[in-house]
């Protein structure tokens, strides 16, 4: 994983939201997490730390490579007591063997190199307790080019931009790869789900683009200079409806597999 990059950048940079209602809604439809240890890998700013205690967990450990991250996250989560954070990567988190119930990785794989995700998929599997069950959350390529509109502003960033098209997909695993890797890994009955996730709502265009110039939680946009994100951002301005409030929302592939 880049952990460069996580650690020049804000500690509060993956902070500054609340995971979407529906996305919780979706999770108890498929995993029952409720009084479930969980180990949240690539926890960020812990903002799905939250959400999955939120739902129950009994306790969740968030997995970071990032010291800077953990340091944003432990603010963050400082009123949850059943959540705790530690250094750790996707290969080698540190837990003890059959340690949680549940291994979520929201927007991790995508660091991940492709001859990597084995490696991956098996520390989850060597964490996870017997009949275990590791949810995946990421993009594929489908779902990175999907078209910009008003609520899917992010497919505008590789409409005007097109530079960013093989930064984005080039990171992107498959929706097979993800599959046949789970499979080779010794998970089964795994379900794939694509769901749009609501990230923000926005009152006027100002809000729009103070959001865009802020860079929160888009590590995409770090790849374009101040006054090309400031160009990107008045174009989508002059793309997006009139009528607001904007209700912004993202497409994703999620990924659940049985040990």
């Amino acid at each position: 994983m880049e952990k460069p990059f996580f650690e020049k950048i804000s500690k509060d940079m993956y902070t500054k939201r609340s995971a979407d209602d529906n996305w919780k809604n979706l999770i108890l439809q498929h995993v029952d997490v409720r009084n479930k240890s969980i180990a949240d890998i690539g926890c960020g700013g812990g903002i799905y730390s939250i959400a999955l205690s939120e739902l129950g967990a009994q306790n969740v450990i968030g997995i970071d490579q990032s010291k800077n991250m953990l340091e944003g996250a432990s603010g963050n989560c400082k009123e949850y007591q059943n959540i705790k954070f530690q250094n750790g990567s996707a290969t080698e988190t540190n837990l003890k063997t059959e340690e949680v119930d549940v291994v979520l990785e929201r927007a991790l794989i995508h660091h991940i190199k492709e001859k990597d995700l084995i490696n991956c998929f098996n520390e989850a599997k060597r964490i996870l307790n017997e009949n275990g069950q590791f949810i995946i959350q990421d993009r594929t390529k489908e779902d990175c080019l999907l078209n910009g509109d008003s609520e899917h502003i992010r497919g505008y960033f590789l409409e005007f931009f097109p530079k960013l098209v093989e930064k984005d997909i080039s990171r992107r695993h498959a929706s097979k790869t993800v599959n046949e890797s789970l499979i080779e890994t010794g998970f089964k009955e795994v379900k794939e789900i694509t769901f749009w996730e609501y990230r923000k709502t926005y009152y006027s265009k100002n809000e729009l683009k103070e959001e865009l110039l802020s860079r929160n939680g888009r590590s995409l946009l770090f790849h374009l200079n101040d006054n090309e994100l400031n160009e990107l951002a008045n174009k989508i301005n002059e793309k997006v409806s009139e009528n607001f409030p904007i209700i912004e929302k993202e497409r994703w592939t999620i990924w659940i597999a049985q040990k």
